[in-house]
């Protein structure tokens, strides 16, 4: 976790002095002052949770997986080799839900970047209409008509609907990309924990009949099998928790990279 902070307050570092390096042209038509704070903050949270202690845990898993995968083999060979075939649906499942999750999170983040887009010209535009038409004479705020005329009375109603209608509008499409990506991940996981306990009813079968027949005694290797199925199973968040944080690195790690026309921290020799 003390590692995951670090990185993330590094890479939040560099995306700093990558966005101050940047000429006007940038936030004219590529990012704009809300995206810039949107990503700092949402997406930051996204990359640490993926390079924390997930990282962690997912060793973790992966080596109880190896470890139970050997140790089932060594004391059953048979039995385990026949749940060997619970593990290609539990890795197709997860990296199917992978992909659908991280494409699902980069269109939800774009759209709240867009939505914080439009609540910053928003607020820019009320400060913008209240100096034109409120303005200080003796410490006393007094209203002039400015350049806006019989109009003024109409403006503020007209913007404020549509600021209203845009903002719904991705959030709205927000909202649908979460809602895809939980039921994409709720899928993914449901689908994992079908295979498992499948696999389990499959060894209790195949288990017994071995007994039966061969005189076989499998509570070890059964025992490891499950062990070792149940720590894939428990792998699928982490897996979801990097899908993510890899789509939100992805759009930092872009304007880190970029290199402006004119570079704000380029020294110019002087004639």
């Amino acid at each position: 976790m003390v590692t995951g902070e670090r990185q993330a307050a590094r890479i939040r570092g560099l995306y700093l002095k990558a966005i101050l390096r940047q000429d006007i042209a940038f936030f004219d038509k590529e990012m704009t002052t809300g995206q810039v704070v949107e990503r700092m903050s949402g997406d930051m949270i996204l990359i640490q949770d993926a390079i924390g202690e997930k990282v962690g845990k997912f060793i973790q898993l992966v080596a109880t997986f190896l470890g139970g995968f050997i140790i089932a083999f060594t004391k059953g060979w048979l039995l385990s080799l026949v749940m060997l075939s619970s593990i290609p649906p539990v890795v197709i499942a997860g990296a199917t839900m992978s992909w659908f999750v991280l494409k699902m999170t980069s269109r939800g983040q774009a759209t709240y970047s867009e939505a914080g887009n439009v609540v910053e010209q928003t607020i820019g535009l009320i400060r913008t209409f209240c100096k034109g038409h409120f303005s200080r004479y003796k410490g006393k705020i007094i209203k002039t008509k400015g350049l806006f005329g019989p109009a003024i009375g109409l403006l503020p109603s007209m913007v404020r609907r549509k600021a209203i209608a845009l903002y719904n509008k991705f959030i709205r499409s927000a909202y649908l990309s979460a809602v895809q990506e939980g039921t994409a991940s709720g899928l993914g996981m449901g689908t994992v924990f079908l295979v498992l306990f499948c696999s389990y009813a499959l060894a209790i079968w195949y288990g017994s009949r071995l007994i039966i027949n061969k005189g076989y005694t499998g509570e070890w290797s059964s025992m490891f099998c499950s062990r070792h199925d149940r720590s894939l199973g428990q792998a699928t968040p982490c897996v979801t928790a990097f899908a993510e944080g890899q789509a939100a690195a992805y759009r930092m790690f872009e304007t880190i990279k970029r290199k402006p026309e004119i570079d704000a921290y380029k020294r110019v020799a002087s004639c």
